[in-house]
């Protein structure tokens, strides 16, 4: 709130263009990018300055990277000049009725709109950001809004990071970590998203520690692949939801594609190499994927893999759509899955009455198109 308060009046305009700025933007820099990027365009720095200046915009979120200490008028004049820290504009905050959650509307610089979410953990006053990586989502899962809107473009780095840090510029308290849940497939866009979550957890970015960054994904395999042998430290959840093989194919259509067993190998591959059970994300459906053939299917499919089940219940604002489990329902599945030896995880989803729980953002907002 600090923060925030001390941009009120002119400083907010430094975030919201009009027009698209063609400039680099140094949200989703390093700070080795700074110095290259300066380098390039003839204006020389230091790794100090370049770290002093994304101080300044990321871990402070001032809207001037002037150096507090014995800034240099040309590396300032340089910056400028010709990098821009623009922020998408804010133009939407959504609290949901249980005061857990707050969906926030923004537009980018070429018009396109994205959301984002902030979503309080159980620690009183620290909050975590659900970021979307895409505008729109190529993926088509059928219980999913934003698998139907198709795919518009990916999200720079920037502007990831421009989304985290106005919802985390507002948070009554502390934002301690991020998840790549939003609009869009994150390894769909892979580069942007692994620089992103690079730059939010850099000691002259957002200070969010690795281990409190999550990544999820519906499991497109090459990608998967190159996380694990990459070794980054950042969580991951890959989306599995049918074990059956037709059944999986047309809830999650592209990923359907990949052979399970194929699937599975990477990550049981990735597990090993990080010492530790991957999450696979389960989203609950009445009359689809709770039944005697998931159970029986799960069960071949895990046997023997360090993995963890995440459940998840649907979200389907639509008449006609996928519906919940009740709760003796669900609590009758989970007994039965527990009978499979893999350790459960139940994961709440909050915002569902504002559409800002998983598989609901489709950027709805009153200035939507």
């Amino acid at each position: 709130m600090r923060r925030a308060a001390a941009r009120a009046g002119g400083e907010a305009a430094e975030y919201a263009r009009a027009v698209v700025d063609e400039r680099p933007n140094l949200l989703g820099m390093m700070p080795s990018q700074v110095v290259d990027t300066l380098a390039a365009l003839g204006f020389a720095c230091s790794l100090r300055e370049a770290r002093q200046a994304l101080s300044r915009v990321i871990s402070e979120g001032s809207a001037d990277p002037t150096p507090q200490r014995e800034p240099r008028k040309a590396f300032v004049a340089a910056l400028r000049t010709h990098t821009t820290w623009a922020r998408p504009e804010v133009l939407e905050r959504v609290p949901d009725s249980e005061g857990k959650s707050v969906r926030y509307l923004f537009r980018l610089g070429d018009g396109a709109l994205v959301e984002a979410v902030r979503i309080g953990l159980h620690k009183p006053a620290h909050f975590t950001v659900c970021l979307s990586s895409q505008v729109g989502c190529a993926m088509a899962c059928d219980f999913c809004a934003t698998g139907r809107l198709g795919l518009t473009r990916n999200l720079s780095s920037a502007e990831i990071v421009g989304t985290f840090l106005a919802v985390r510029d507002e948070a009554p308290g502390r934002v301690s970590g991020a998840v790549f849940m939003g609009q869009g497939e994150p390894f769909h866009n892979y580069e942007a998203v692994i620089q992103a979550a690079n730059v939010l957890c850099d000691p002259a970015g957002g200070r969010v520690p690795k281990e409190a960054i999550t990544i999820s994904t519906v499991g497109l395999v090459p990608q998967l692949r190159r996380f694990t042998e990459e070794g980054h430290g950042f969580r991951l959840i890959v989306s599995l939801t049918s074990a059956v093989p037709e059944k999986r194919k047309r809830l999650l259509p592209v990923a359907g594609r990949t052979p399970l067993p194929e699937l599975l190998s990477a990550v049981s591959d990735y597990a090993r190499a990080r010492s530790t059970r991957a999450t696979l994300a389960w989203v609950v459906m009445k009359g689809v994927n709770t039944g005697d053939d998931e159970l029986d299917a799960l069960r071949q499919a895990v046997a023997g893999l360090p993995v963890r089940l995440n459940l998840i219940d649907v979200n389907d604002a639509r008449p006609e759509g996928y519906t919940r489990l009740s709760a003796d329902e669900l609590h009758e599945f989970m007994e039965r899955l527990q009978l499979l030896g893999v350790p459960l995880i139940r994961r709440y989803s909050v915002g569902a009455d504002e559409n800002s729980a998983c598989g609901m953002l489709a950027a709805r907002g009153a200035h939507a198109p």
